[in-house]
């Protein structure tokens, strides 16, 4: 079982592909991150390669937890949402305030001063660009989504999803809803529809994933499956089917899909249908639907990122400083602690020479791997490293060097940046 809410850092990342039916990346989208498998997997990310391939509207989600400084650990999900901007996304960022509250006592003030702070003005500087940042605690549609949404889950399930026992928090109850939420309400009337949504996160947040997409999928009155015989589609609820059943067959008709229907199994087959139409066929449906049920979401796509190491091995903790950077640091800190990192060389420059070092398992390394786009150049870092060629303490002045510049442009740029908070934040009351 995988536990959003547990410090432990995975690595058998192909075990927990295997164990939870995470599928493997493709080839489609032409970023570091993707291409270095440092995004080791997906779920559903077709429904984003068919918008974007369209030209066609979709979300990509996020959102940061107020509490603490944003760290090298936290850019890799900025970088991936400036990506898929890039690509046309509508990008919504939730700043979990009710859970900062609830979870860690943080104030909605302080909250709102470390979201803007330590984050936003950092997003800004970083390059995104303006774009959908709420905080919980004010958006009235996300907290009424969150409210609908707890008629179709109960506490067998989430019991079953997050190991959760009777002596539970309500907190865990609500959390995971609320979650949810913050990802489909931007699916809404007024956010612009149902619409393919890339949600980029880090494994242990599968099981959010999961249940978002199970909810999602509840709501929807037309459901599309894929069969032995091509696809159907099956009427959900208990009302008459008759004219849910028409309107679809008429939408699909001016799409030149011909179609079976049976009004008593509540059913349309699709008899022209290649396997490869259902995402076309699904998002035609959730157009339609959605003029007659306000909850029609199109189960969100999710993103899977390794877990960049900490400075001194392990998952990066605010309770261990020195174990990541902030973006807030200053630039001679930051080479201190990169200076002072464990590495996956060897004991002696002899050994290093003869035998070379182990950049696998090198956190100075990932520092090239998750912050460089550098192909060429990350390439050349890394075969020096196994050829014995690079020794890690010039390893790490060139690291410490190129992280410091990051931040000294961060820092350039961050009182312009905090000038145009107002063209992020959906409050705009700064």
């Amino acid at each position: 079982m995988i536990n959003p809410w547990s410090s432990k850092q995975y690595f058998d990342y192909e075990k927990l592909k295997k164990d939870f039916g995470i599928e493997n990346t493709d080839n489609f989208f032409n970023h570091y991150l993707f291409t270095r498998k440092l995004i080791f997997g997906q779920r559903s990310i077709s429904y984003i390669e068919f918008a974007i391939k369209n030209k066609m509207p979709f979300n990509a989600v996020t959102g940061l937890m107020p509490s603490g400084e944003m760290h090298l650990g936290n850019k890799i999900t900025i970088d991936q949402m400036m990506y898929f901007q890039s690509l046309g996304a509508r990008v919504t960022i939730a700043v979990a305030d009710l859970e900062s509250y609830a979870t860690r006592g943080i104030s909605f003030e302080k909250a709102r001063n470390i979201a803007i702070n330590n984050y936003i003005v950092n997003y800004i500087s970083m390059g995104l660009k303006p774009c959908n940042i709420y905080f919980q605690s004010e958006n009235y549609d996300m907290q009424k989504t969150a409210y609908v949404l707890s008629n179709e889950t109960n506490m067998s399930e989430l019991k079953a999803i997050y190991g959760l026992e009777d002596s539970s928090s309500i907190l865990h109850v609500n959390a995971p809803i609320i979650q949810a939420s913050d990802v489909l309400h931007v699916q809404l009337g007024k956010y612009g529809g149902p619409a393919p949504t890339i949600v980029p996160v880090g494994v242990d947040q599968d099981p959010h994933i999961r249940l978002m997409r199970d909810l999602a999928q509840r709501y929807r009155i037309y459901n599309v499956k894929k069969e032995n015989t091509g696809i159907s589609v099956y009427i959900r609820g208990k009302n008459d089917p008759h004219e849910f059943i028409d309107r679809a067959v008429e939408i699909l008709s001016k799409n030149l899909y011909k179609t079976e229907i049976n009004y008593e199994y509540r059913s349309i087959k699709i008899s022209n249908s290649a396997p490869e139409d259902d995402i076309k066929i699904d998002i035609i449906l959730a157009n339609l639907e959605k003029d007659f049920n306000d909850m029609t979401f199109i189960g969100p796509s999710a993103t899977f990122q390794k877990l960049e190491t900490g400075l001194k091995g392990g998952k990066m903790s605010s309770s261990v400083p020195d174990s990541l950077i902030s973006l807030n640091d200053d630039p001679k800190e930051a080479e201190r602690k990169i200076k002072n990192a464990v590495t996956g060389g060897k004991k002696t420059i002899e050994e290093q020479k003869q035998f070379g070092g182990n950049p696998d398992i090198c956190p100075v390394f990932e520092l090239y791997a998750y912050h460089n786009p550098d192909n060429e150049y990350v390439t050349r870092v890394y075969d020096e490293c196994k050829g014995g060629a690079r020794m890690c303490g010039s390893c790490k002045a060139e690291a410490a060097e190129n992280i410091s510049k990051f931040l000294k442009d961060l820092k350039e740029k961050r009182d312009e940046s905090m000038t145009k908070i107002n063209d992020y934040l959906m409050n705009k009351s700064l």
